[in-house]
């Protein structure tokens, strides 16, 4: 299991940043309990929470954690931080942790971040069959279905100004634009529903990819049409400024790694 900025786009999306490489053993083999640094989770909500306002006031993420399940198991047995004391999360049936953040913040940095998964053992260390969402992935506030250009730009670019916070320093210039949007029904099965309008009439069909759950179509697209509003109808949804679905695929963003085990007790994705 790895931490992702998830793109609560309903992607799930994610666009992951994992910590530094060095900070996770993705090599091992899954045990009964399993620990990550407390460190980056500690470092990267403090840096969030000390982005400007104005970079935050269209877009920002949710901060909801949570355990997701890909693989039809069963959530963990335990949650908890390993320090000097030990503290336990709150799972809750749906899989949400409530009291993740407020512990997470009073936690020591040389800490860890423990799980504990009896019936998982074995698993490669990066398996994600049994998933955990930070809810860092940036979402636009405005979820009144009616968005102006304005709005949607002021957003992306903000977005990546975001997505740069959670990242090292080193990385930051690499951050590819996301100028694509990610837009994730609550509701599974949901068609796609959104419509481009200039001067209030609707435009052609906005081209849109499913990619980790979620309709990206770029903005570029709308920009092109001559379109000054987006309107989003079908229900409870999130939505997300993300990259291109070729960069996430590049990049191996939002592409779940799911082990199970074949004849010869191997584990193979």
């Amino acid at each position: 299991m790895r931490f992702f900025i998830s793109v609560g786009l309903g992607l799930s999306l994610l666009a992951s940043v994992p910590a530094q490489a060095d900070d996770f053993d993705r090599d091992a083999v899954r045990g009964e309990t399993y620990c990550f640094p407390t460190k980056f989770a500690i470092e990267t909500v403090g840096k969030l929470k000390g982005a400007d306002a104005d970079k935050k006031d269209v877009v920002a993420p949710p901060l909801t954690p949570r355990f997701r399940i890909f693989d039809g198991g069963v959530m963990p047995t335990r949650y908890f931080i390993k320090g000097e004391q030990e503290t336990d999360f709150t799972i809750a049936p749906s899989g949400a942790t409530p009291d993740f953040m407020a512990k997470v913040e009073r936690a020591e940095k040389d800490s860890e971040i423990c799980i504990t998964d009896p019936t998982r053992i074995g698993r490669p260390g990066d398996d994600e069959g049994l998933y955990f969402e930070m809810g860092l992935t940036p979402e636009f506030k405005n979820t009144s279905g009616i968005y102006k250009m304005e709005e949607l730009k002021e957003g992306t670019d903000d977005g990546k100004s975001l997505y740069k916070k959670m990242i090292p320093a080193v990385a930051r210039m690499f951050m590819p634009s996301t100028d694509h949007l990610s837009l994730r029904y609550e509701a599974e099965g949901t068609p796609f529903q959104a419509v481009a309008y200039k001067d209030g009439k609707a435009l052609p069909s906005i081209k849109s990819e499913i990619y980790n759950e979620a309709y990206v179509f770029d903005l570029d697209d709308l920009e092109d049409m001559g379109a000054d509003t987006l309107k989003i109808s079908g229900g409870s949804y999130t939505l997300s400024p993300v990259p291109s679905i070729k960069t996430m695929k590049k990049y191996d963003i939002g592409e779940k790694k799911i082990y199970t085990q074949n004849e010869n007790g191997d584990w193979v994705r």
